[in-house]
């Protein structure tokens, strides 16, 4: 059960002086405000503060008047980084916590900010709060550029598709792979063979194109820049020795995975990637279904595109997938080779051992 303060005292204005004990900090946020919890461990006193997210000065100024000891403890909703990298150097320990499984401790407690703030604080003085993972600075800037860069590709993929839709109503399907230089060459020279709706409709796609892939290149400069730093350079040769990875897929994984160490093994890794299928057990009934889905969804992106890769280029992979294939079918088995190739960079990573590749068969010979 958690434990429940003995004395409750509002207080909007001030902090709470601790008798000899730890200051326990859950925050409720929210886009536009914040509600504080300030519980002290022994007296139970307990204290609330409500700060709107827009006054930066003001919600620095309370957490740095915090009492020491004390942790303070963020909810993991999805715009909660900025209030972590403000907090980061002001507070003594912060931690993020797991927003669903503290509510589903909560029971049958009132949903209120006040309410949800308390039992983050009350969890927290009780070493039962459940905690999420907050990737470093250095890895949370890796992952916006890498995320911006996958959203920036399927757009270009978006405006390819929409241009071999244009040219195939007109049965001039063109060039199997496209660009914007391409694209650009191709309507000077056959323009005057098209409707000149579709004419002038590609060239917004043209214009649409370039920009996206000077975006892209920029993004792509940027991501191979961290990886030359110190901190990713030795974990990005090593993934580099892999199949199918190159600096995207090497760039995403280190960015969503942050610790390859946090994962006790394969299955746990595969289970946050979303890449592991559903169990469906009762009685002495067992079923697996599809893949669940859960986790980073860029990660899952990746690693497909990069065991399509990996299938071509490494033999063992590739007998592997056509194993698979016999009776799972092509695409689930490729869904099943990019769970196998997370696993592989876990393993490497956690080892510290570059993959080796089969031998040919002449070097076998």
């Amino acid at each position: 059960m958690v434990a429940q303060p003995t004395t409750r005292v509002q207080a909007q204005s001030t902090v709470l002086v601790p008798a000899g004990g730890h200051v326990c900090v859950g925050i409720d946020l929210h886009k536009d405000t914040m509600t504080v919890c300030v519980l002290v461990r022994g007296s139970g006193e307990i204290a609330y503060r409500k700060i709107a997210c827009k006054n930066r000065d003001q919600v620095e100024a309370f957490f740095r008047a915090l009492p020491r000891p004390h942790t303070v403890a963020i909810e993991a909703v999805g715009f909660y980084r900025w209030l972590w990298e403000l907090l980061e150097p002001i507070v003594e320990k912060l931690v993020l916590c797991d927003a669903t499984q503290a509510r589903a401790l909560a029971g049958r407690r009132l949903k209120t900010d006040r309410e949800d703030a308390a039992n983050v604080a009350e969890l927290l003085l009780a070493d039962r709060l459940p905690l999420a993972y907050a990737p470093p600075l250095e890895v949370q800037i890796l992952r916006d550029w890498t995320r911006q860069r996958n959203r920036l590709s399927r757009d270009h993929a978006r405006a390819l598709h929409g241009v071999k839709s244009i040219m195939n109503m007109n049965n001039r399907p063109g060039s199997a792979r496209l660009d914007s230089a391409g694209l650009h060459r191709y309507l000077l020279a056959f323009q005057a063979l098209l409707p000149e709706r579709h004419v002038k409709m590609l060239w917004q796609r043209q214009r649409q194109l370039s920009l996206l892939e000077e975006e892209l290149g920029l993004c792509e400069r940027e991501i191979a820049r961290l990886l030359q730093s110190e901190r990713f350079a030795a974990i990005t040769r090593l993934l580099f020795t892999a199949p199918g990875v190159g600096p995207v897929v090497a760039a995403t994984t280190i960015a969503e995975i942050g610790d390859f160490a946090r994962f006790p093994d394969g299955k746990a890794i595969g289970r946050y990637a979303g890449l592991a299928p559903r169990l469906y057990n009762s009685g002495d009934k067992e079923r697996h279904g599809h893949i669940s889905k859960t986790g980073p969804s860029d990660l899952r992106w990746v690693l497909q595109q990069a065991a399509w890769t990996a299938i071509r280029c490494d033999e063992r992979i590739k007998a592997q997938w056509l194993k698979i294939s016999r009776t799972a079918g092509k695409k689930a088995a490729a869904v099943a080779i990019a769970r196998k190739l997370l696993v592989l960079l876990w393993h490497m990573a956690t080892t510290n051992q570059s993959y080796q590749r089969p031998p040919q068969p002449q070097e076998a010979a």
